[in-house]
């Protein structure tokens, strides 16, 4: 009769995963641990925005693209390249005294494109994020009582009140320009501020995340991410290219897409810089990312009439915001 031992030895090994199990499951292992929960396994760069297919034209035309592509972690994006520097285009925020859907925005503006803008608080609607209009600042989150009088939040309040923006900037002559810097930052000699909408963080060419309080340490000591900067979530972003490029650009989630991943703050600078962006800035993203267009057939191109636009990237029903930043026609669009 078997000892006791030799027994549990047998049922000990019964039990034990084979050397061809291991042999499977090992490569499984490295991949998990290489690839965490939430990080997309491919690439998120992509080579560049003028080697992307199937471009629309924005109406009416004459220098203004979208785009939209899935990135390798599976991610859907939205993006419109303007050519700012050649004067056809103007780019602005706009205010909402009572927040509607970033669509209604636009349509009453008639513009050709937009996208969602600054913070704003949910349970009242007021901005937390400056928006300077035509050289007049139109909303101060200095004064934004759920903002300043948080106590978790007041020993941030000169990051937060100085976080990134982006400004249009005019020359004496008229010719504008655009710049993203820290809202205290001074005004570039001979130029005049005619717009800025803050938001943050900056993007490119360095990620500022805990320089503008997004990222930083609670009372217990523990960091507090406070839009989820390091998680893959919908974005909405800017961009800036040294050879006078202007980008829109909002990546979904599974709130706006049901197959869409969502990006991470670290993989939505990485994509601006491979699409050629030197200067980015980060929006309100999560459930208030939105982007409008307005694309036309050849055919409407050459016609006056202004085509009917549609939301590409948003939530159904779309979310009601404070600002939107805008995208219009810098010129009267000639019908011939």
């Amino acid at each position: 009769m078997p000892s006791t031992s030799i027994r549990k030895s047998k049922v000990f090994a019964s039990i034990l995963p084979s050397k061809k199990f291991i042999q499977l499951i090992l490569p499984l292992a490295a991949l998990i641990l290489c690839c965490p929960a939430g990080t997309p396994s491919e690439p998120i760069a992509v080579p560049g925005w003028r080697l992307l297919a199937s471009p629309e034209y924005l109406w009416p035309a004459d220098g203004a693209i979208y785009y939209s592509f899935t990135t390798g972690g599976s991610t859907k994006v939205h993006l419109v390249v303007i050519n700012i520097g050649s004067g056809n285009w103007k780019v602005r925020p706009a205010i909402n005294t009572v927040n509607i859907p970033t669509s209604s925005c636009a349509e009453k503006s008639s513009s050709s494109a937009a996208i969602n803008g600054g913070y704003f608080n949910l349970s009242d609607g007021l901005s937390a994020s400056y928006v300077v209009i035509d050289g007049k600042q139109v909303t101060d989150p200095a004064s934004n009582q759920a903002l300043v009088d948080n106590p978790k939040l007041k020993p941030f309040l000169p990051a937060i009140l100085n976080r990134s923006e982006l400004r249009v900037l005019a020359d004496r002559a008229g010719a504008l320009t655009l710049q993203i810097a820290a809202h205290n930052d001074p005004i570039p000699a001979a130029l005049t501020l005619v717009h800025s909408l803050q938001a943050g963080p900056r993007l490119l060419p360095n990620l500022t995340s805990k320089q503008e309080a997004f990222v930083r340490k609670g009372f217990d000591g523990k960091d507090v991410d406070g839009i989820s900067s390091m998680k893959p979530a919908a974005r909405t972003a800017i961009g800036i290219t040294p050879d006078g490029y202007f980008m829109l650009l909002c990546a979904a989630s599974t709130k706006q897409d049901p197959e869409s991943h969502g990006l991470t703050l670290s993989e939505l600078a990485e994509l601006l810089k491979s699409l050629g962006c030197s200067e980015a800035l980060n929006l309100d993203g999560g459930t208030s990312t939105t982007m409008f267009i307005r694309t036309a057939t050849p055919r409407e191109h050459r016609q006056s009439q202004m085509p009917i636009g549609h939301t590409v990237c948003g939530r159904t029903p779309e979310t009601h915001v404070k600002s939107v930043l805008l995208l219009q026609k810098a010129k009267v669009p000639d019908p011939n």
